[in-house]
C-alpha cells in the first residue's frame, strides 16, 4: 500500500529542504549578532585600559587563552576595571552570558559607571553581586553618580541610605581600634590626610569590590586598600528588617 504519491514526496522533500535553509540562516544571523555585539563593545569606548596581551589575544579569537590571561590579572589586583571588561568580552563571545555579566557587574561596582550601558542592553537589566541579583532600578540608584561626590567631605557616608546602616562588629570604636592597629604607614609615603574607600558590605555582610574613591598618594592608597579587603565581615545593611546590598564610603587617615 502507498502511503504518499510520487507528487507528495516531492512536496515534502521541498518543504524539507526550505526548513533547513531557514534554519540554517536563523542561525547564521544569531552568530552574526553575538559578533556585532562584542563589535559594538569594542567601538562604545567603553575600554579605556592598556592595549595588553589579553587584548591580542581577543583580536586573534583566542577567548579562552584570552579568559586565562585575565584570570591571572585579577588574582593579581582585584580592583583591576580592564580585566573583568575584557574577561567579560572574551566570556560572551564564549557565549557565557552569566559569566560575562558578573564580570560587568564587577565593573560597576568597582565605580565604572561605563558598565550601566552593558548592563542595561546585554545583561536583561540585571546585576549580580555574590549571591544577590539586582534589577536595574536598583543597581541605577545605588551606583548613580551624584554630585555632591565630587566635594565629598572627610567623613563617612553611604551611596545609599536604609534603615539600618551596615556596621562593623562592635560598632566605630572597634572600626577605629582594627584601622589604628592594622595600618602600617609606608616607608616611602610623604603624604598625610584621609583616603576614601568604597565598597559594597553584601547581605552576608562580606566585604566586596573596594575602590580608592578619593586618594592622597599610590602607596597611602594601596595601603587604605589592603586593610579594607582584610576587614572581617560586618553586621549587614537592613530596610525593612531585611538585608540588603549596601555601597559604603569609609575614610582611612593617615
Amino acid at each position: 500500500m502507498k502511503l504518499f504519491s510520487s507528487n507528495s514526496i516531492v512536496t515534502l522533500s521541498f518543504i524539507f529542504l526550505l526548513a533547513i535553509f531557514y534554519s540554517s540562516k536563523t542561525y547564521s544571523q544569531k552568530i552574526s549578532k553575538t559578533d556585532s555585539v562584542i563589535n559594538d563593545i569594542m567601538n562604545d569606548d567603553i575600554l579605556s585600559g592598556p592595549n595588553d596581551q589579553g587584548m591580542s589575544l581577543i583580536k586573534d579569537s583566542k577567548f579562552m587563552e584570552a579568559t586565562q590571561y585575565y584570570n591571572t590579572e585579577i588574582k593579581k589586583d582585584a580592583g583591576n576595571t580592564s580585566a573583568y571588561f575584557n574577561r567579560g568580552v572574551s566570556q560572551w563571545q564564549m557565549k557565557d552570558e552569566s559569566n560575562a555579566c558578573k564580570d560587568w557587574s564587577a565593573l560597576l561596582a568597582l565605580g565604572d559607571t561605563a558598565a550601566f550601558k552593558l548592563l542595561d542592553s546585554k545583561c536583561h537589566g540585571t546585576m549580580v553581586v555574590e549571591n544577590d541579583t539586582l534589577k536595574k532600578a536598583e543597581y541605577h540608584k545605588i551606583f548613580a553618580v551624584k554630585q555632591d561626590d565630587k566635594t565629598m567631605s572627610n567623613n563617612s557616608g553611604a551611596m545609599m541610605m536604609v534603615e539600618q546602616m551596615p556596621e562593623y562588629k562592635g560598632g566605630i570604636d572597634k572600626l577605629l581600634a582594627y584601622l589604628q592597629s592594622n595600618i602600617k604607614y609606608p616607608v616611602t609615603a610623604k603624604e598625610h590626610g584621609t583616603v576614601i574607600v568604597n565598597f559594597i558590605v553584601s547581605t552576608k555582610g562580606t566585604i566586596l569590590f573596594p575602590y580608592v574613591k578619593k586618594g592622597i598618594g599610590a602607596a597611602c592608597d594601596a595601603e587604605a586598600l589592603r586593610v579594607v579587603r582584610n576587614m572581617p565581615a560586618w553586621n549587614p545593611g537592613k530596610q525593612s528588617g531585611k538585608p540588603v546590598l549596601v555601597r559604603y564610603n569609609l575614610p582611612v587617615k593617615f
